[in-house]
């Protein structure tokens, strides 16, 4: 029997439980995992097609605020090769601190204004703060900046982290378009709505169904932030479950009925012609 009212066939829905424990592969601190199933998931019938949801999920919040994987950890100075931030979870005072130990030999210092939540890098000398790739972070949207001997961020940093995790499942012919209006293969977004090292617990109170425009045997779960990078997890599991109904597939009515009656009368009016 049906099991959700997206369901309009004879034909009972079911679960898959993806735990990342159990991915047949898995990379990027836990946050790209695939698995391959037993058996292929598909309608048994040709007038059949298939839709899924993600019902739930748990999220283990452990991933750091600035870290290589998420792309935004360094600072480029006078051209020379980057200065790196280690993986870990920084606060303001944190990131000021430890730039100006990487920097003591430029004679450079950062310090933070936490009334006006802005870093400034100051020195003696002129020096040219090239590029960043945490500009988002440290709120340095004003670069390149050539020959200076102070330069503030000219907006407010910004060390909260991802506000949303995105369920990515690019095997699955998804339609789901991202805001530049390209089709990326999301799932689900769920809302970063918990504290660091706690889990983010994800079940929609109304779970949405989406198209499934092909049979699966092998699925794809990719875990990324607002950015669409990898969320390394520092190894740690998650784990959702997905949602598969059916549904029957029905022909343009409209569009083919207009087809026939038209055919119909063009047809008629050729037999209603006197001979030639």
């Amino acid at each position: 029997m049906p099991t959700h009212q997206s369901n309009d066939t004879v034909f009972g829905g079911f679960n898959v439980f993806l735990q990342s424990k159990d991915a047949t592969t898995k990379s990027d601190g836990n946050s790209k995992c695939s698995f391959f199933l037993d058996s292929i998931i598909q309608p048994s019938r040709n007038d059949l097609g298939m839709l899924v949801s993600c019902l739930d999920a748990e999220i283990p919040y452990s991933w750091y605020n600035i870290s290589a994987a998420l792309g935004n950890n360094s600072i480029t100075i006078n051209g020379l090769e980057p200065f790196v931030l280690p993986d870990r979870n920084y606060s303001a005072f944190n990131i000021a601190d430890a730039f100006t130990s990487l920097l003591i030999g430029l004679g450079i210092t950062m310090t933070f204004n936490d009334d006006t939540n802005k870093f400034t890098l100051q020195a003696a000398h002129p020096f040219t703060f090239n590029s960043s790739t945490m500009a988002k972070e440290l709120g340095f949207g004003n670069l390149p900046a050539e020959n200076v001997t102070l330069h503030e961020s000219n907006n407010a940093c910004n060390l909260a982290g991802t506000s949303s995790v995105y369920i990515r499942c690019p095997t699955m012919g998804l339609n789901n378009l991202n805001s530049l209006g390209k089709n990326d293969g999301i799932l689900s977004k769920v809302l970063v709505n918990t504290s660091p090292s706690s889990y983010i617990f994800f079940q929609p109170s109304s779970p949405q169904y989406f198209v499934l425009n092909n049979a699966i045997q092998f699925i794809s779960v990719e875990l990324i932030n607002d950015d669409g990078n990898y969320i390394a997890f520092n190894n740690l599991d998650w784990s959702l479950t997905l949602s598969i109904e059916f549904y029957r597939k029905r022909d343009d009515y409209v569009n083919t009925k207009y087809l026939m009656d038209y055919t119909r009368s063009i047809n008629q009016r050729k037999d209603d012609e006197p001979p030639k």
